[in-house]
């Protein structure tokens, strides 16, 4: 390589060192011009070009490099990881497998192997590339998270725990396995010893957001609620431009009743980094279900006004100020502009269709939520919203849609073995919902009025009594689904499987309300489920034996925040021990009632079989 060839070389390496990827893919070309078929100078090509996202440039480096030197196993590898990272798994696999034949004692193929198969959902194949992994490599802690990883993906956590735990005694300062273990633990509901492991992590250098959000959850379960406010507090002095960060901290600031104001830190930060449009997003949301509007709406004029980059969000959100303060014209003017900028975007889409529905249009709502059902059929805001549409121009096939009669479906939860009384069952299970209620407030951005939430997948915490009431649950659940009609075209019928319904419900979220005096849901519905739930597990007098609708659930009134007064289809009497199942996209929410004796449900989201 003469002077000149190697200054360039030279100059290659410093501009990708410095992230200047299009200008080394420039230099490079130049200085394979003067050394054809230099393996080093087009491997430096092969990577800047797909770094700068030249990729059919990076792609025939890669080919170039394989024709010049056939059979190295570093350049098949490099060829391999390629074709993954471009989504191209099946040839990907090809060439990464060539790899590890050529070269079966190099740590570096395994790992690549593991991550593909991992990618694939090939959890078992994943473990045993990680194994080999490990073998070759004990003290690379990448191979202890792929082990666990994979473990994690088959469903084995004590496996997985396994691994984090003998690859820390390798290597005690590993920092993500400090933190791959703490999510492990919390997943298993060893809070205690994960808050502990999180506090490890932190100690030998791990930091991230997840980790204060994360570290916090877990302390928060133990019961602490002011130790797991202060962690969070400390993650967003340090990522104060982490707005989901900013969210979990205000949420625990207001749920726990700390003294001040939840949103302060985060007004505080939005107007620190005006250029962050998500912290803007966040606090006009989060102002809005503190019902603190007026404020809402100065804080997006304050944005405008500081040059926050106007993302499809807020500009939704400026539409929905003035549709909220009676300004219908130029609220469907900036969602007409909104939507012609974004038309695919579906915050955009449902928010003009929610606007559309209030400002009395329910013809154009109906149009955006079919564009929504083009992008997801099964985008639960949609059909909540076209059912609304299609009640408002009396058209039949809101009937069709909401059947409250066949879709509205109360089942009796049968008893566990070893209980004859229902009465004793439901009040046991009382006594254990009552100590998971831990917070002071009602969550901000849930339906609760005058009542609290549990944290978390109620099903996850280890309580035998927990474990017998999602079993008898998910047999009161069977016996409803398994006489579910059968229609293909339906976006409810249709997601149960044709086979009876067998061990494979899917849960994406389980909790328990404690509603207080005068409490309530408001009107809503389940944007990630598609049947969701109440479980009636403890009533006041007033409601179990009272003849009115105090206390009640009731179905087909829309949310008061849509401006639409339409009357409830259907109302249900609660019971002690039987669940009622309804579409997740069908409104529903329960009627305020009095009594000093708590109404506390268990209510769940459920998904169609895998």
């Amino acid at each position: 390589m003469t002077n000149t060839a190697q200054e360039q070389y030279n100059r290659v390496r410093q501009l990708m060192q410095q992230g200047r990827f299009p200008e080394a893919v420039q230099v490079c070309e130049m200085l394979l011009q003067s050394i054809p078929n230099h393996v080093p100078a087009l491997q430096l090509l092969a990577i800047a070009a797909q770094q700068a996202d030249q990729y059919e440039k990076a792609e025939a480096a890669f080919k170039e490099l394989l024709r010049i030197a056939p059979g190295r196993a570093e350049l098949i590898l490099g060829y391999g990881r390629f074709l993954r990272s471009m989504g191209r798994p099946a040839e990907a696999e090809q060439f990464i497998v060539e790899a590890s034949r050529l070269a079966p004692e190099a740590a570096g193929v395994w790992h690549s192997l593991g991550l593909l198969y991992l990618a694939e959902d090939r959890p078992a194949e994943a473990r045993a590339s990680a194994e080999k992994m490990a073998r070759l490599a004990p003290d690379n802690p990448a191979a202890w998270e792929l082990c666990a990883a994979a473990c994690q993906r088959e469903g084995d956590i004590d496996g997985a725990i396994s691994y984090c735990r003998e690859g820390l005694e390798k290597l005690p300062t590993a920092e993500r396995l400090h933190y791959s273990l703490a999510q492990l633990l919390r997943e298993e509901c060893e809070f205690e010893a994960s808050a502990q492991a999180y506090a490890q992590a932190k100690k030998h250098g791990f930091d991230a957001p997840d980790l204060y959000r994360n570290w916090s959850e877990s302390i928060l379960e133990t019961g602490d609620t002011s130790a797991a406010l202060a962690q969070a507090q400390a993650g967003i002095q340090l990522y104060p431009d982490h707005a989901p960060l900013h969210r979990t901290t205000a949420r625990l600031h207001h749920e726990v009743g700390a003294p001040g104001d939840p949103l302060a830190p985060l007004a505080q930060a939005a107007r620190n980094i005006p250029q962050n449009p998500a912290l803007w997003q966040t606090l006009v949301e989060l102002l809005k279900r503190l019902k603190r509007s007026d404020e809402a709406y100065a804080a997006l004029e304050e944005a405008k006004s500081l040059g926050v980059p106007r993302s499809p969000e807020l500009l939704a959100l400026e539409a929905l100020a003035a549709s909220e303060q009676g300004d219908h014209a130029l609220a469907a003017q900036r969602f007409d502009a909104a939507v012609a900028q974004y038309p695919d975007h579906p915050y955009v889409l449902v928010n003009s269709a929610m606007q559309l529905l209030g400002g009395g249009d329910p013809a154009k709502a109906d149009e955006m939520c079919r564009r929504l059902l083009e992008i997801d059929p099964y985008d639960q805001l949609a059909l909540t919203y076209r059912g609304t549409a299609w009640q408002m121009l009396e058209d039949p096939r809101e009937q069709w849609l909401l059947d409250y009669e066949r879709m509205v479906v109360p089942v009796e939860v049968p008893l566990p073995d070893g209980y004859s009384d229902r009465t004793v069952f439901f009040a046991a299970v009382r006594e254990v919902l009552e100590e998971l209620h831990r917070t002071q407030a009602q969550p901000i951005e849930q339906s609760v009025r005058g009542g609290t939430q549990t944290n978390g997948f109620l099903f996850r915490l280890k309580n035998p009594l927990l474990a017998t009431l999602e079993q008898q649950i998910r047999r009161a659940i069977v016996s409803a689904l398994n006489n579910f009609p059968e229609d293909d075209r339906h976006p409810f019928w249709s997601r149960r499987h044709k086979e009876p319904v067998g061990d494979g419900l899917r849960f994406s979220g389980a909790w328990s309300v404690r509603l207080r005096d005068q409490g309530f849901h408001a009107n809503h519905v389940h944007p990630e489920g598609w049947v969701s739930s109440a479980l009636y597990i403890s009533l006041p007098e007033e409601v179990s034996s009272g003849t009115g609708t105090e206390g009640h659930i009731q179905f087909g009134s829309p949310m008061t925040e849509l401006g639409v007064d339409l009357p409830p289809r259907r109302t249900v009497k609660p019971t002690v021990g039987t669940l009622v199942l309804f579409p997740s996209y069908m409104w529903h929410g329960t009627l305020p009632f009095h009594s000093d004796e708590p109404r506390i449900t268990v209510a769940f989201d459920l998904l169609p079989e895998a």
